[in-house]
């Protein structure tokens, strides 16, 4: 494609709310991708001022689109109801959604804490799930951006950043917790399946899981993954056509 004729179409789609890929690429992934444009056009992330202020703050941190960062920001909502359980983030990037999930649980009055889990230093784990990657993409960070992010701009007070690989390096400081809720944004397939493992059986009761890169055709792996989890009877599956999938701890 004429890449005068891209640009200009992705700048269009872009001011119409709508996630512009070149379709060719797509579909040369194979029957399981296709363009999916869904037509429903309630938009309740345009209703919601205290998210249109914490997205605006958070916007240039993350590569998660607002459709996707008000789901979470609902989820979070949602998580109020449970019986208590920290939450956790694993691939963290420039911060952005784990301060938007850190202000949504602090506006709700929620006392637990979040966790904010990264490398710093880039994906890890890439394998022949991830065709794609080959391990170090999203270097493009560090501690101490997210640092300024959480305390210095936002001044949150209920978020820790645990560097290092989760749940390899970081997990012993968390492994007594309960959590209510995970945010897994991670790429890739073995990165995804342990940290699944690791705290399947630290999730409370109805606790979530939210796994970004699910609707993507550059993450087979996170789609495999979760898709594997369909038969087990412990946990329900949600999939959205925004690019999450949900796991429900029964």
């Amino acid at each position: 494609m004429n890449l005068l004729v891209k640009s200009t179409l992705k700048k269009l789609a872009s001011n119409r709310g709508v996630h512009f890929r070149y379709m060719p690429r797509v579909l040369n992934k194979g029957p399981g991708y296709e363009v999916v444009l869904p037509g429903a056009t309630y938009s309740p992330w345009n209703l919601d001022q205290a998210f249109k202020t914490a997205y605006s703050q958070v916007e240039l941190a993350t590569l998660v689109d607002k459709y996707r960062c008000f789901e979470l920001w609902r989820l979070v909502e949602q998580s109020a109801k449970l019986e208590g359980g920290a939450f956790i983030e694993i691939g963290v990037w420039r911060g952005g959604t784990a301060a938007l999930i850190a202000t949504q649980a602090k506006r709700l009055g929620l006392h637990d804490k979040i966790y904010a889990c990264d490398t710093f230093s880039g994906v890890v784990k890439a394998g022949e799930e991830d065709p794609d990657y080959v391990g170090g993409e999203h270097a493009d960070t560090s501690r101490r951006v997210v640092e300024q992010l959480f305390y210095e701009t936002l001044k949150l007070d209920n978020i820790e950043i645990l560097t290092g690989i989760f749940p390899e390096d970081t997990g012993g400081r968390v492994e007594n917790l309960k959590f209510r809720f995970c945010h897994i944004d991670v790429d890739i397939y073995q990165s995804a399946k342990d940290v699944t493992e690791w705290i399947w059986e630290r999730m409370v009761p109805g606790g979530m899981i939210v796994y970004d890169d699910y609707g993507w055709d550059t993450t087979p792996g996170i789609a495999r993954y979760v898709d594997a989890q369909l038969p087990l009877k412990d946990r329900i599956f949600l999939h959205n056509l925004n690019g999450h999938a949900i796991v429900i701890k029964r």
